[in-house]
């Protein structure tokens, strides 16, 4: 781990400057929120200043009906810089004027009464309403909010200096010996160790602070580690030795050992494959047939999905084994095989049953794909010819097909299903298919 030089002081630093930053942002919050007040204060006083004074004015030339003086009259008064509209609301002849900006909820507002007085007795004519918008609040505190800002700004920024100086003379220089012989520090190497160790003066022994005590136990570690390094480079050498005559005993076992693994897989590879697979024909015994089944009937039941059962049976194949003998037979089995498995999709699995009985298992598939794949292998069959010691040799073979749901039980009632099925295409004529 790289050790980077300062970084406590740097952290110091940080964590003081931010603490005080964080109390300056605080106290130069209030002030600013105290200077918005005192301006709105101010603005206030002033809208109801303009009101007292330009009341009376407006009230004359109401009470003389002289709408061209109340118009000059409001114009002089947004000529004013923290006026931004004035409204006068009459009260007897409808006269209603609104000039300026918008009155919203941000705005500061003055309203009082126009009153117009003949010496004898005072008439209300209507309302006066003053409007300052919030923007003229925010122009007159504007450079106020970027002195306080800079001010803080500054106070925290030199404190930080101020700060760094001062500890880095204290603390930071005399770490700073101490990580540069830490960085310096190979474990591996006695000698560097040994130049790791910090020498220590006169001066440093007058303080006794924190720091010497560090130091002097960092020194008191590398003379240990110097001790168990030495001790250690002993061992290793020792060791080292043991290990390549270990090496060369454990290569020779290792290489005998291999061989014998691989020719235990090739073993069990060639048991695997006569365990699940008709030795005659390639295709999935019996057994192997019922424990695919299972498997995919298992695999429908979660994914809701279909599947068929094929039971295939060689029309007449005791003729064929009586006129041209078993090996005959044997070609007819071979090549039929070889067509059952070539018809269907590669997931579909194909099996010998038993003698000339052969049984289908078709993934994933409705009744119509189901019988669409049944009756092309039909046809490939009646459409073969086995040559077999010059000898033509023409087959069919009769098929029984039942559909496998979710529903089903298990894959034996299925396959008795399509086995009675084989049975009645036997018996309507042969080379058919009933489903």
């Amino acid at each position: 781990m790289a050790i980077r030089k300062s970084a406590l002081m740097k952290r110091l630093i940080v964590t003081i400057f931010s603490l005080y930053f964080i109390i300056a942002v605080l106290v130069s919050v209030v002030h600013i929120l105290f200077e918005y007040k005192n301006i709105r204060n101010q603005i206030e006083l002033d809208l109801k200043s303009t009101h007292t004074s330009s009341a009376n004015s407006i009230s004359a030339a109401i009470w003389n009906f002289n709408s061209e003086q109340v118009t000059t009259l409001v114009d002089g008064l947004l000529t004013l810089q923290f006026i931004s509209s004035v409204e006068i609301h009459h009260n007897t002849d409808g006269l209603n004027i609104v000039k300026g900006s918008v009155y919203n909820k941000s705005s500061i507002f003055y309203e009082g009464p126009i009153i117009y007085s003949d010496g004898a007795v005072d008439r209300v004519m209507g309302v006066l309403r003053v409007t300052a918008s919030q923007s003229i609040i925010i122009d007159r505190i504007k450079i106020n909010v970027i002195f306080i800002i800079a001010n803080a700004f500054l106070k925290t920024f030199f404190l930080s200096i101020i700060i760094f100086i001062i500890g880095y003379r204290i603390i930071g220089k005399p770490l700073d010996e101490l990580f540069r012989s830490v960085s310096r520090l190979d474990f591996d190497d006695v000698s560097q160790i040994e130049k790791s160790k910090i020498e220590l003066d006169e001066k440093f022994f007058k303080h006794k602070d924190e720091l010497t005590f560090l130091i002097l136990a960092y020194n008191k570690t590398l003379d240990k580690l110097i001790s168990r390094t030495t001790q250690r480079d002993q061992a290793r050498t020792e060791l080292e030795e043991k290990n390549m005559s270990l090496k060369h005993s454990v290569n020779e076992k290792t290489l005998a050992l291999q061989e014998k693994i691989t020719e235990l897989h090739g073993m069990n590879e060639k048991l695997a494959i006569l365990a699940s697979t008709d030795p005659l024909t390639n295709l999935l015994n019996r057994r192997c047939f019922f424990e695919r089944a299972k498997q995919e009937l298992s695999r429908l039941k979660r994914n809701n999905k279909q599947a068929a059962v094929v039971i295939v049976d060689i029309d007449f194949f005791k003729v064929v084994n009586d006129k041209y003998g078993h090996p005959a037979g044997d070609a007819v089995l071979t090549v039929i095989s070889k067509i059952l498995k070539n018809s269907v999709r590669q997931h579909d699995l194909v099996s010998r049953f038993g003698g000339e009985e052969f049984a289908i298992f078709l993934s994933d598939v409705d009744m119509e794909k189901s019988i669409m794949l049944a009756e092309r292998m039909r046809k490939n069959i009646a459409e073969q010819q086995v040559i077999y010691k010059g000898d033509i040799i023409k087959s069919t073979a009769s098929f029984g097909l039942s559909m496998l749901t979710s529903d089903s039980q298990d894959i034996n009632s299925v396959i008795n299903d399509a086995d009675k099925l084989l049975y009645e295409a036997k018996a309507s004529g042969r080379n058919n298919l009933k489903y």
